[in-house]
């Protein structure tokens, strides 16, 4: 792979998916748009810039969308940015913090290219998980979960950047 920059689109459907286990009696889908992004691949390091707009973010239940909107606009989280670097090699996969607002979380994602048409780079594969630790749903009947983990799986659209 030779070096470059990718730009990540902002289009329909390029949606980053989060999904917990179980908690309770449900599991907690919600999916973010990515508002922007940068790819980059230099001799030795690949860097994943993202940022995700929490505040257009959609759940298949009515209850979570309105806990998640209430999440989001408690810690003044409408935004989420995540940077993560890691060494170029056979697999790729970077490491970096995903903040949003006062939230803050380690998250680790491994990244696969994927050709589309003529292009090599047409677009990328991220997925990964991570631990959030302890968090308070305002969901009645849910409240407190003391070990909230969650998957992320997005396939992204690129563009060659010349800057």
């Amino acid at each position: 792979m030779t070096a470059g920059r990718w730009e990540i689109n902002a289009v329909d459907g390029a949606d980053v998916r989060l999904r917990s286990g179980r908690v309770g009696l449900m599991s907690v889908n919600v999916s973010a748009p990515v508002a922007s992004g940068l790819l980059h691949i230099s001799a030795h390091e690949i860097t994943l810039t993202l940022n995700l707009a929490l505040d257009q973010l959609k759940t298949g239940n009515f209850l979570l969308q309105s806990a998640a909107r209430s999440i989001v606009t408690r810690n003044k989280a409408h935004t989420l940015v995540y940077s993560g670097k890691g060494p170029l090699g056979e697999t790729w996969w970077v490491s970096g913090v995903a903040q949003a607002g006062s939230i803050e979380v380690e998250l680790g994602l491994t990244i696969t290219p994927v050709a589309s048409g003529a292009s090599l780079m047409g677009e990328i594969e991220i997925v990964g998980s991570a631990n959030m630790g302890t968090v308070h749903l305002p969901i009645p009947g849910m409240g407190t979960i003391d070990d909230f983990s969650f998957d992320v799986d997005a396939k992204l659209p690129l563009q060659a950047s010349s800057g």
